[in-house]
């Protein structure tokens, strides 16, 4: 599997004149996250990543903490709060930060519903979604503002599975 970030510096300049993230996140962690995933079908699977943030919006991705969705439904998810909970205690023992909110979607796109535009309330992390509606799962990753999802330039662009 191989990653390639989106576009050039011109690309990456957002509307307000901030730089859009970038997500530095390993192969390894990406098939734990398509797998923990792929596990909660045919419902929505849920987890979190923590990591740093650096300058330039510069996101790593250090650790991943799988969720169980609470809601058991395709289209919508709450991960338990007691794993919330937990999984920020240990990002902060780690000091680590919330990177990336990861969810999938069984039947659908990987791009945000408009349930996860209305439900995000965590403006300074990422969104990945992993699509299992096609042979292959897809990711995408989404920086989500004002109700808006912009896609990209992260370096976890569109990801399929070989």
């Amino acid at each position: 599997m191989r990653f390639v970030s989106m576009g050039t510096e011109a690309d990456t300049t957002y509307k307000a004149g901030s730089r859009l993230p970038v997500l530095d996140i390993s192969d390894e962690m990406i098939d734990e996250v398509v797998d923990h995933l792929k596990r909660a079908l045919p419902y929505e699977g849920c987890g979190l990543i923590g990591g740093n943030i650096g300058p330039h919006q510069q996101f790593t991705a250090r650790r991943f903490f799988p969720g169980t969705n609470a809601d058991c439904s395709p289209s919508r998810f709450t991960m338990e709060p007691a794993e919330v909970i937990q999984a920020f205690r240990e990002m902060r023992d780690e000091h680590l930060e919330l990177v990336a909110i990861v969810h999938s979607h069984p039947a659908s796109e990987a791009r945000p519903s408009d349930t996860d535009l209305r439900e995000w309330h965590y403006p300074d992390s990422l969104m990945l979604i992993v699509s299992f509606a096609g042979v292959e799962p897809v990711l995408s990753s989404w920086w989500i503002g004002n109700g808006k999802a912009d896609e990209g330039p992260v370096a976890v662009e569109k990801w399929q599975k070989r």
